[in-house]
């Protein structure tokens, strides 16, 4: 029996775990071992994952300055520049990899678990748009404009191949090859990755545990996903913005206090704790208000709905900004004041205008969806890197 070594390193949500899940049961009828080295074990135990999980090395202490203004500022935020942190972090893979002696690797935004693999164990890169860069580049564009970069790219991949020499691993000729893998493979829509005009091959398309459905007509409701973790960290109560709305309210939230949900129950919403059926859910939506992840934000894209995308931080962010820029929703930056959701949420529902629009591509993302087999596609992938 062959070991499928499946890494994860940086970002929150379930959503990378619960990629890197369906993409273990996609292999698991060809007998082969999971182990999962995670970034939050703890949420892989929530889920139930039935597999080894193991804790993933921390990264560096992270910088008291921060950009997002490129993935390279962003890792470098992380701790990427400081040499002997990386070296720690290096050595801690290599004693896992020792210790889990992989036949392959899965790497969903895990640079570094990827960087100590390259030319020593096959490598299958795995995520949505954002957390795939294409590893061609030269460097690492700009994701936006509100201030230039922080660091340099080339101090850093000096400091990078400094290490990488110094244990016996290959040098990179330019930073984006941190991604690199034997293959990669893009789990999202066009619409949604920032690297869709520097992507060379196509997008594999977002995975979903059910076919999206087409949205109701007279779908009315308002489905709210505050997911988990999040919404302790939004610097506003969200809450009075979605009493106005409360009858119409679905909301799905884990991490909500028992207060906010007695509030929001009393007014008329149906509150649950636990994940709902997207595509049943959805299908009687007449909008959906979530934080900015990917894959929610791919399946109300085929259902045909319009959005309203809360960001607190710049993955979310660039979801809503792809989202209002094709006339499909609108997005706030929580961090920006003033924050005025119940004036977005007016302006949405009462905008006939864009729900046509939402409905048209839900229609082309739903047609998109038959060309794409993103399980399919890692599992050929997969198979022939394991020799079977």
């Amino acid at each position: 029996m062959k070991t499928v070594l499946f890494a994860w390193e940086h970002g929150g949500g379930f959503g990378h775990i619960a990629n890197l899940e369906r993409l273990a049961a996609q292999l698991s009828r060809h007998h082969v071992r999971p182990v999962f080295v995670l970034k939050d074990p703890q949420a892989a135990r929530l889920m139930g994952l039935n597999a080894v999980v193991l804790q993933a090395p921390s990264w560096p202490a992270a910088q008291s300055l921060r950009s997002t203004a490129t993935m390279h500022d962003q890792l470098a935020s992380n701790g990427l520049t400081d040499e002997n942190g990386l070296r720690s972090l290096l050595q801690s893979w290599d004693d896992i990899f020792r210790t889990v002696l992989p036949d392959l690797m899965v790497a969903d935004y895990a640079p570094a678990a990827s960087l100590m693999a390259r030319g020593r164990i096959p490598l299958v890169v795995v995520g949505n748009g954002y957390t795939v860069p294409p590893s061609d580049m030269k460097r690492f564009p700009l994701l936006h404009r509100v201030h230039p970069p922080r660091w340099s790219e080339e101090e850093t991949l000096g400091t990078v191949n400094r290490v990488l020499r110094s244990l016996g691993r290959p040098f990179l000729e330019q930073l984006p090859q941190m991604f690199s893998g034997d293959a990669q493979i893009v789990l999202t829509f066009p619409l949604l990755d920032p690297y869709d005009l520097q992507r060379p091959e196509p997008q594999a398309g977002p995975i979903f545990d059910s076919p999206p459905l087409e949205a109701r007509t007279d779908a009315d409701s308002i489905f709210v996903y505050l997911s988990r973790g999040v919404l302790s960290a939004l610097p506003f109560d969200i809450v009075p913005a979605l009493v106005p709305v409360a009858e119409r309210l679905i909301i799905s939230a884990p991490d909500i206090t028992g207060e906010q949900s007695e509030n929001l129950s009393r007014c008329g919403a149906r509150v649950f704790s636990q994940h709902l059926p997207l595509s049943e859910t959805l299908a009687s939506a007449r909008l959906a208000v979530h934080f900015g992840g990917g894959g929610l934000a791919s399946h109300a894209i085929a259902a045909g709905i319009p959005q309203l995308v809360v960001a607190t931080h710049i993955e979310q962010l660039l979801n809503g900004l792809q989202l209002e820029n094709a006339g499909l929703g609108k997005v706030i930056d929580s961090f920006v004041p003033p924050v005025d959701i119940s004036k977005s949420l007016e302006d949405i529902l009462a905008d006939d205008n864009m729900r046509q629009h939402a409905a048209q591509a839900g229609h082309e993302h739903r047609n998109m969806l038959k060309s794409m087999k993103p399980l399919e596609t890692f599992e050929a992938a997969a198979l022939n890197l394991l020799g079977k």
